[in-house]
């Protein structure tokens, strides 16, 4: 979070009165403290500013917005649409679209993009964490470095229940991230995801479309498309562990390379077909979109080179060890210190864009002139929908594609 500046009263004042005199709904300076780096310009008039420390010369809030109307809101160098809703909470450079709502209570960090009407419940914690249109969180989530999307509507939209962890950080220190549906949602034509209330998701997960994981599961292991996937809590093992010692990575590389991908192609995606057909006021915010997934793929290459980092001393436990099984992994192992240039190199690289199909740019463009970005997605035919959502779901898929083969 943005430190903020020694409490300025009289400008404070000043900075208060100005926005009121713009037609910014600010309930008074004894409720919100704005900096003196905040540019006023970038607070549209009809914004509600309830309750709130306000800071960050790229802090953005749009017409109709109501900032700390649940309770006192420090919003630090975000960017938020229109009609959205931001309570209670820590909001530090995240991106909220229009008609999002985060009721209160939260804590937002930088990575975070959520959508147009995603709502999100009291209590959660987001970071490095994209939340496609009209997904849907509970209360009392933890939901940090992942990805996800599905549903059509937010009357069929994909859902988070509450009380909800995605355990991203492991025993050895590690961070890892999931890829709940993929970029394909985005076209708002894919089948909803529900995640049961008091779920653990164990990352790296790949979780398919129509999937659902029944309440009170721990899911391990990548759930296929349309399954249930229910997990009782009598699965016991003990084992010998120690921390150093790395088993199998592939998996873990290759999921992790395929959020990457899709952070990827989201970032495409605002490139070529938001952008070029933004209203004035939703240019900024698609930039910080994109801004937001290359935060998260920074992350996620920095985290891999601190794995391979310790593959030098996981080898040599590994054959102090004897065990067999950590043993056949070392091969592996040898080839991802090896290759380690050539794997930065492919979670790097941004070829260049191929164009999004005239077949769904052109009714995209001639809805998108009278309609918001939503809306006018549903005016293009499916056909022309499926076109750019196997476009997108492609670009998505290379950096995954191209690992594999250097991993063989």
């Amino acid at each position: 979070m943005t430190h903020l500046e020694p409490y300025d009263a009289v400008g404070n004042r000043q900075r208060v009165f100005e926005l009121r005199d713009r037609g910014v709904d600010v309930w008074g300076p004894e409720r919100v403290y704005v900096a003196a780096d905040v540019q006023l310009g970038n607070i549209e008039p009809g914004a509600v500013i309830g309750q709130a420390n306000l800071s960050g010369s790229e802090l953005r809030i749009g017409r109709g917005t109501r900032v700390g109307v649940s309770g006192h809101a420090h919003v630090a160098n975000c960017q938020i649409g229109r009609d959205a809703e931001v309570g209670a909470g820590t909001y530090d450079t995240a991106t909220i679209l229009d008609g999002a709502r985060v009721r209160g209570f939260a804590e937002l960090r930088p990575g975070t993009l959520l959508e147009e009407q995603v709502e999100a419940a009291h209590n959660v914690a987001f970071k490095n964490t994209v939340l496609t249109a009209t997904v849907v969180a509970g209360s009392l989530i933890n939901y940090c470095d992942l990805f996800m999307s599905g549903g059509t509507s937010r009357t069929n939209h994909s859902e988070v229940g509450s009380g909800v962890v995605h355990f991203n950080f492991d025993p050895r220190g590690d961070k890892w991230g999931s890829l709940i549906g993929d970029v394909r949602g985005l076209l708002l034509r894919a089948a909803p995801i529900f995640v049961g209330g008091q779920c653990g998701l164990v990352a790296p997960l790949q979780v398919g479309f129509g999937s659902v994981t029944a309440a009170g599961s721990v899911v391990r292991e990548d759930v296929g498309d349309n399954r249930l996937h229910s997990e009782n809590a009598e699965r016991r093992s003990v084992e010998n562990f120690d921390p150093a010692i790395y088993a199998g990575l592939r998996r873990k590389f290759l999921t992790t390379a395929l959020l990457i991908g899709n952070l990827r192609a989201l970032d495409r995606w605002y490139e070529l077909v938001r952008l070029p057909f933004a209203e004035d006021y939703q240019k900024p915010l698609y930039r910080a979109a994109r801004q937001q997934c290359r935060i998260h793929i920074a992350e996620r290459i920095e985290r891999l080179q601190k794995v391979i980092d310790k593959l030098d001393r996981s080898l040599t436990k590994s054959s102090e060890s004897g065990d067999e099984r950590l043993i056949a992994c070392q091969d592996e192992h040898r080839r991802l210190i090896e290759r380690r240039e050539k794997i930065v190199a492919i979670l790097t690289c941004e070829p260049e864009p191929s164009p999004a199909p005239a077949e769904f740019l052109t009714p995209y463009e001639k809805a998108r002139r009278a309609l918001p970005h939503i809306d006018a997605l549903r005016q293009v035919g499916d056909a022309a929908a499926q076109s750019a959502a196997e476009w997108i779901h492609s670009a998505a898929r290379e950096p995954a594609a191209r690992l594999g083969e250097l991993l063989e």
